[in-house]
């Protein structure tokens, strides 16, 4: 084995590892997520770089490995922060289902490395074993119904009328 195969062997591994870690891959077969881990990509992106752009469909998930990004909305010229996000975030898991327009931009605000799965990789892999797409799907369902009870709380202990648009979105 020479360099080039270990460091690829140790990448495999460690991508292997952050899969075991994701909440969306959960109760996924070991050897499907060594298909992910195997097909997806390390990306490197510069201080300033986007990740994803606003109003872009590109098919993919992102784990930030290492760096720090921001998450950005822009509206009538006017930018708002949202929130910042270091390493170990997974974003895009419902653009690896179907075709999703990224609703913010993601910039890089420090070198930052991601994990990047395609929707055509990981169709690839659904296509061998289609009940992942479901085992994924309950995992999406159980994430928004966890965020909606926060929105719940939250309305209950501050009065926000503000929240009451996001309630009931467990109900899609």
């Amino acid at each position: 084995m020479n360099k080039s195969d270990s460091a690829d062997k140790s990448e495999f591994v460690e991508n292997l590892n952050i899969f075991r870690q994701i909440g969306f891959f959960s109760g996924i077969p070991i050897e499907v997520m060594k298909l992910f881990a195997f097909l997806c990509q390390r990306q490197s992106y510069k201080a300033g770089d986007f990740i994803f752009r606003q109003d872009d469909d590109d098919g993919c998930s992102y784990y930030m490995v290492s760096g720090k990004t921001k998450l950005v909305l822009k509206k009538e010229e006017k930018e708002y922060l949202i929130r910042e996000y270091e390493a170990e975030n997974y974003f895009g898991v419902l653009s690896l289902i179907a075709p999703m327009v990224k609703q913010f931009s993601l910039i890089a605000t420090q070198d930052t490395t991601c994990m990047v799965m395609t929707r055509e990789a990981f169709s690839k892999v659904v296509a061998q074993f289609p009940d992942i797409a479901f085992k994924i799907a309950r995992s999406i369902g159980q994430r928004i119904l966890q965020a909606e009870r926060k929105c719940i709380l939250e309305f209950e202990s501050k009065q926000r009328d503000d929240l009451k648009n996001l309630l009931g979105i467990s109900l899609i």
